[in-house]
């Protein structure tokens, strides 16, 4: 018995070092996989103007990716993209229920949408008078826009 033992343990040994040496002719390059390649191998990526970096005037935003998207930010935020707990300088221009009911003007800001006063945990019908937590950090959602070359096509 030990000896059948021994040979099948053996014959295992022999099957996966005969595996292993054949997986390493198999190998892939990075390249090959599609892995190779990104912004930092760049050391000088090239760089875009925003299509406005004047907040007054700034009037008009691209066309969103898709129904529903997040609208892009259409000025420079180079001054105000630090948002901590204590600073918001978005709010200081967006932060403004009185515009909803009221037609946009070209010279207005955009006003938050109601959306981002409700809170959808503890409230999800009442409508407040700030900006829930979960709406306050901006730039998870929005983004500069700029004219840039898209990395992927898109089809939406």
């Amino acid at each position: 018995m030990k000896i059948l033992t021994f040979s099948a343990l053996a014959f295992a040994g022999v099957v996966l070092v005969g595996a292993v040496a054949w997986a390493e002719d198999l190998a892939w390059t990075d390249s090959e996989l599609g892995l190779a390649g990104s912004v930092f191998d760049t050391p000088d990526p090239t760089s875009f103007d925003f299509n406005s970096t004047d907040p007054e005037k700034a009037n008009s935003t691209f066309p969103t990716a898709f129904d529903g998207a997040p609208p892009a930010i259409p000025h420079s935020i180079e001054d105000s993209a630090s948002i901590t707990l204590k600073s918001n300088k978005c709010l200081k221009c967006h932060d403004d229920q009185d515009l909803w009911d009221k037609e946009k003007d070209a010279d207005d800001p955009s006003a938050m949408p109601e959306s981002h006063y409700i809170d959808l945990r503890r409230e999800p019908g009442a409508v407040g008078r700030k900006v829930i937590g979960s709406r306050y950090f901006c730039m998870q959602c929005h983004v500069p826009q700029a004219e840039v070359k898209l990395l992927v096509d898109n089809d939406f």
